[in-house]
């Protein structure tokens, strides 16, 4: 950007009061005149820290009612340069923007060390919670929970030096989300409770999606009642039929209903977010009611309602979001529908379909997963030499696990069994584990 490197503090002020567009009178606070502004931005008088103080808070008071997301603190003020180094943040903070728009993800860790040490040489605090909230935003996309976790906390704990920034709300949440996906659930309620809490001025919305969160969490946490509870007070909050995050409430009360076998009651709840999703082109949302619909029908062993809902799925394919994690579940889904059905095939070319995707996106939490189903259905064929020709990737999927010494024990052990004595072995481990999901 140009910059003027002759300018004064006083044309300074000036310059940020024209750009927040505010007149003299407004930053006074009645606590300075506007005769004195005048004087210091037409350098007829030195700005000194104590009023630059007083005309930044009335700044930020405002650019608050004016619902601008912006911090001008005294620094700002009595150091042009400081309010250009800024204004430079705020060129790479756009540019950031636009590589989220665009898809872009990549963040080189020259890229990262050196706006860091832009960032620390400046001190702009208020620009690190932005920065790194959008990099936490970029990891996300790109599935990197653990970094998207770093620059969350990094931005959280900056935020904590401008208490009345609004953004600071969405800091908490996101970070809530994150622990949720990393399967962090016990921080994750600990970090909602904390933002109904800590967090003042909170919408009825807001309260809406920290209850939600919170009841997510517990149900993965298989504590179901007190999911339902989170979500009874969540829907008291500001209801509305149009209102998406509504849905998701019904949606996630009708699953615990599903995990405590009260069937009925999760009908009632996916039938209601049904008829709330008036607009039909949402295909995702649909296609996830579809898929609810159908999980219940098939452990009632229900398979014309089966063969209904799944109908539905496939109707929708061509139009449902295309990003690779979204489609491996979706192509899940539809071959554990066809395993029920006993139409194996049509379950293999899923299951395939999945699989290439992984491959190709590597997507390594979901790949295990697949070559699991892949190596039950072949079973259930008794497709051996299929089971053959998958064998090096199965085994080098094993071969990946973390070889502690409950591993090493395991493999000793069925070693040392005799072969016919191996089968049972096997089985009762299987067994002692628990279903898998």
């Amino acid at each position: 950007m140009v910059k003027d490197e002759n300018i004064t503090v006083g044309q300074n002020l000036k310059r940020i009061r024209k750009e927040l567009e505010l007149k003299q009178y407004s930053i006074t606070g009645g606590k300075i005149t506007r005769n004195l502004i005048s004087l210091i931005e037409n350098d007829k008088t030195p700005l000194y820290e104590d009023n630059a103080k007083i005309i930044a808070e009335n700044m930020n008071s405002n650019a608050m009612e004016k619902n601008m997301n912006i911090y001008i603190e005294p620094e700002d003020i009595l150091d042009p340069k400081r309010y250009d180094a800024k204004k430079d943040a705020d060129v790479y903070i756009e540019g950031l923007r636009k590589r989220l728009d665009d898809n872009h993800l990549e963040i080189r860790p020259e890229e990262l060390q050196k706006v860091e040490l832009f960032l620390n040489n400046w001190n702009l605090s208020d620009k690190k919670i932005i920065i790194y909230e959008l990099w936490a935003d970029m990891y996300y996309k790109a599935r990197d929970f653990e970094n998207e976790h770093m620059y969350l906390t990094k931005a959280w704990e900056y935020s904590f030096m401008y208490p009345k920034r609004k953004g600071n709300y969405r800091i908490i949440s996101n970070l809530i989300s994150n622990c949720i996906n990393s399967g962090k659930y016990e921080e994750a309620i600990r970090l909602g409770n904390l933002g109904l809490l800590s967090q003042k001025n909170l919408t009825d919305n807001d309260k809406k999606v920290f209850h939600y969160n919170n009841a997510l969490a517990y149900s993965y946490l298989n504590k179901f009642d007190d999911g339902l509870r989170e979500l009874a007070i969540a829907k008291k909050y500001n209801l509305n039929a149009n209102d998406k995050l509504e849905r998701k409430i019904l949606v996630s009360e009708g699953f615990c209903y599903v995990k405590k076998g009260e069937y009925g009651k999760a009908l009632n709840a996916y039938n209601l977010a049904l008829k709330m999703l008036n607009d039909k082109r949402s295909y995702d949302e649909l296609y996830l009611l579809y898929v609810d619909f159908m999980e219940i029908f098939v452990i009632q062993k229900n398979e014309i309602k089966v063969t209904e809902y799944l109908n539905h799925i496939l109707h929708l394919l061509s139009n449902l979001n295309e990003s690779p994690f979204y489609m491996i579940r979706l192509y899940l889904e539809i071959a554990d529908a066809y395993f029920f059905l006993k139409e194996y095939d049509s379950s293999e070319e899923y299951l395939l379909k999945a699989l290439k995707t992984a491959r190709i996106n590597d997507e390594k939490d979901l790949h295990s997963k697949i070559l699991l189903k892949l190596f039950n259905l072949y079973i259930e064929k008794n497709e051996i030499k299929k089971i053959d020709d998958l064998m090096e990737e199965l085994i080098q999927e094993v071969s990946n696990i973390q070889k502690d010494d409950r591993f090493v024990l395991l493999l000793n052990l069925i070693l040392y069994n005799k072969e016919e004595k191996i089968k049972d072995f096997v089985q009762k481990i299987l067994n002692k584990g628990g279903k898998q999901k």
